[in-house]
């Protein structure tokens, strides 16, 4: 065989194997691609994204897709509960609205950041909840109101459609949620699934398939996430924020604690001085 023969042959050797190289690499281009356009699903994972990436203390199970947070110490060296933020009532667009529950005008009001795939969330509401509601909020001694704070895209979409229930179905959806978190969020089609618990609740396919996709609602649950991460640092689920910043409690939490907590802040009787300034600009008047 001739040396022309031998350079003839390694050049389309060559040429075979830049070929399945590149064919190789245009493959997985493709198939990664086409993979992160269907996880996206447009803005709404884009703020999913963002939210994981704002919450600094947050785990995310790599096998279930769970989300876990950590406890933190709540009680200072004097004996206060809780870390004392800045105090500043947050008024999110209309869209988003408010979801409490108890007297509105009860002495403390705890705001509960949550995600609806937090497995501690679910934990805190099988039963620390139970205690709070029975001892201090049916006692007219606090308003509980709660702050979605989605981890992920099926959290998101559950709060989305949690909020476009009618008001006295919120609390019992998400009851069911955080009970069923597995079944719903976690047992594979994620969108299914929470159609079946929206219809169970009363909402048509139309009605969730418009809530679904409502842009507006989506950007009010990210503007909610970002003032509350920026006024008070809440950066993982469970987190609460007791009379609008008077006291911050990060991390999920035993029932004594909010006992304590409460028995302080009605026993002290210095005034607070309080931030009336709002930090949503487009919210009307």
């Amino acid at each position: 065989m001739s040396a022309d023969d031998n350079s003839n042959k390694k050049s389309t050797s060559s040429l075979i194997l830049l070929i399945l190289v590149f064919a190789a690499i245009v493959g997985a281009s493709w198939f990664f691609f086409s993979n992160k356009k269907s996880d996206s699903d447009g803005a709404k994972q884009e703020l999913a994204d963002t939210t994981i990436e704002n919450t600094s203390e947050q785990d995310v199970d790599d096998n279930t897709g769970h989300d876990h947070s950590h406890g933190h110490n709540t009680t200072s060296d004097n004996g206060e509960i809780g870390i004392k933020g800045k105090i500043q009532e947050l008024n999110p667009p209309a869209i988003y609205g408010l979801r409490g529950v108890g007297n509105p005008n009860a002495p403390i009001k705890i705001q509960e950041f949550f995600s609806l795939t937090c497995n501690h969330c679910a934990d805190f509401h099988k039963e620390t909840y139970q205690e709070i509601k029975k001892n201090l909020i049916d006692t007219g001694k606090v308003y509980f109101v709660y702050e979605e704070f989605p981890l992920n895209g099926p959290a998101l979409y559950g709060s989305m459609i949690a909020r476009c229930l009618p008001e006295e179905r919120y609390v019992g959806f998400i009851d069911i949620l955080l009970r069923t978190q597995d079944k719903w969020a976690f047992g594979g089609d994620f969108k299914a699934a929470l159609m079946q618990n929206a219809k169970l609740a009363g909402m048509s396919e139309e009605e969730f398939d418009t809530c679904f996709n409502n842009e507006d609602l989506q950007k009010a649950v990210a503007t909610n996430i970002k003032e509350a991460s920026d006024v008070w640092k809440v950066n993982s689920t469970p987190s609460f924020v007791v009379n609008n910043g008077e006291r911050v409690l990060l991390g999920s939490q035993p029932y004594e604690k909010f006992e304590k907590l409460v028995a302080q802040l009605m026993s002290d009787d210095a005034p607070v001085e309080k931030d009336t300034e709002t930090t949503n600009d487009n919210n009307p008047e």
